[in-house]
Formats: structure tokens, C-alpha cells, sequence
């Protein structure tokens, strides 16, 4: 259920201000970030330099990790306790939808969209970057060597992990190679939601210390596994239609069954918010 992804209020930043739907655009400007609920889930609200300073100048003593919500991530929330646990553990949530987005603006409220890919090209690109040690889990070695390659000062660790499930065998080694690798930012690229329960159970363990980032396809995007949809169909909010056409049989029940129901949810949201205003 919706009300149980903020079973824990998270007090993770300073200055952290709220922004309720009456609340203007701007709001989210007065201080670095921001929190702001919308549909049921606590996003966190902060320009794209803020974040990648966090990221590459943090260092936290303990293992705390990213989520980057899009349409489908929030519909399966509602339902799936085991995905709303995980989310309730994660330190940051950063909206990666134009839709939800299109969707807040609607009620004048701002999600500052930072999609996961974009944040890894950015870290990856900044020159930061090559004081730091990135464990990537998820791609193959042939996807880290192109890494290598185009960010060559950069130190990226190649966690081998296979199609691992949660508890097997694998899993747990994985889970101990990527702890042993001491790094600074975690790259986790299993796709939802197993990239967010494996983010989960390394912040349980409490072995590992730096930063998390759930970030699915995003190095198959760098890498061009995957081709990523053009700027200007990004722009338009469309990049969920270039993926169904790329993908069909992935991708059909994800967009054309499931993401629509994203509207009800909002519907609902907006009754109760109006609701609780008067």
C-alpha cells in the first residue's frame, strides 16, 4: 500500500526543508535539496551539480545508497512490500520520469528530473572522478573495458554477478566481493528491482562503506548495448514509446499495461491532497 512507503521519514540532510502541493516551483530552491511527497513517495529534490557534489565529495562511514524512480518503480511500490521496504531503506530518491514530472508540474510542484543514466555519464565524466574507486555490478567485462577506455583515469572495479537471485549462493558472493572492493561509489546495475534489494542487503550487512547508485541500463546506454532514445525525444517525455518500439516483447505489458494505471494513482493523489487542504 501507498502509505507504507514513508514508514520511515528519513533526517539523512541538513537544511532539509518540505514542499507541499500548494507550495510554489521555487520552493525547492531555498536550500540544496529538498523533500517533496508526491503520490505516496518521499522524493528528494535538488539540482544536478548539488547531487554530483554530494556523491563525489561525501564520505560516509557507512553504505548508503541511491533509487531513481520512474513511472513503473512507483505503480509497483503500491503493491509490492518487499520493493517499498527497499525504498523505505534508501537515503535518496530521484525522479528519472518525465511523466511523473509532467504530472507534479500539473499541481505546481517541481521533481527535478536527474535520470540514472545521466547522473553515472556525469560522474564518470567529471575530473573528481579519478580520485575515487568505482565497484560496477551487473554489466560483463567486455562493457568495463569499453568504460576503461573512454573514462581511462578513472578506477572502475569489475564485481562479476551473473543472473543471481536473492539469497542464492551467488548473491552472497557477490554481495562479499562487492564489499571487499573497497570503493567509493557503487554503480548497481541488476534492474528493478533487484539492483534495489541488493542495495538493501549491502546497507543491512554493514560491511561496506561509501555510496550506492541504482541505476539499471545505464552502462548499457554508455556502452551501447542498449541504444538510448535522442535528446529531443527525452525532451518530449517520449522515451518510454522509443523504448517499446526498440523492445516490444520487454517491453509492452511494462508501458502499455501497467503504465497506465500511473494516472488512477495520481488521481487519487490529487483527491486526497485536496482533500486534506481544505
Amino acid at each position: 500500500m501507498i502509505a507504507g512507503f514513508n514508514r520511515h521519514p528519513t533526517s539523512h540532510m541538513p537544511n532539509r526543508s518540505e514542499q507541499k502541493p500548494e507550495d510554489s516551483l521555487t520552493a525547492a530552491s531555498a536550500s540544496p535539496f529538498s523533500k517533496l511527497q508526491f503520490i505516496g513517495l518521499d522524493f528528494d529534490i535538488g539540482n544536478q551539480a548539488d547531487w554530483l557534489s554530494l556523491i563525489l565529495n561525501s564520505k560516509p562511514q557507512t553504505f548508503e545508497y541511491f533509487v531513481t524512480p520512474n513511472v513503473y518503480h512507483v505503480i509497483l511500490l503500491e503493491r509490492d512490500d518487499e520493493v517499498a521496504s527497499a525504498y523505505d531503506d534508501a537515503c535518496w530518491k530521484v525522479c528519472d520520469s518525465k511523466i511523473l514530472s509532467r504530472l507534479a508540474y500539473s499541481q505546481k510542484l517541481n521533481l527535478r528530473v536527474y535520470p540514472g543514466a545521466d547522473i553515472v555519464q556525469d560522474l564518470l565524466a567529471d575530473p573528481k572522478a579519478q580520485d575515487l574507486r568505482f565497484a560496477v555490478i551487473g554489466p560483463d567485462l567486455s562493457q568495463i573495458e569499453m568504460l576503461r577506455n573512454r573514462y581511462p583515469g578513472v578506477d572502475l572495479q569489475y564485481i562479476p554477478s551473473g543472473f543471481m537471485d536473492r539469497g542464492a549462493l551467488d548473491w552472497e558472493k557477490t554481495l562479499t566481493a562487492t564489499e571487499a572492493s573497497d570503493a567509493d561509489i557503487f554503480l548497481i546495475c541488476l534492474s528493478f528491482p533487484k539492483q534495489e534489494f541488493f542495495a538493501q542487503d549491502l546497507k543491512r550487512r554493514g560491511s561496506a562503506a561509501g555510496i550506492g547508485l541504482c541505476v539499471g541500463a545505464s552502462i548499457d546506454f554508455l556502452t551501447d548495448r542498449q541504444k538510448r532514445a535522442p535528446e529531443w525525444v527525452r525532451a518530449c517525455g517520449m522515451e518510454w514509446a522509443f523504448r517499446l518500439l526498440a523492445n516490444p516483447k520487454r517491453m509492452w505489458r511494462r508501458y502499455l499495461w501497467d503504465g497506465p494505471k500511473i494516472i488512477w494513482m495520481f488521481l487519487k493523489w490529487r483527491h486526497k491532497s485536496a482533500g486534506t487542504m481544505k
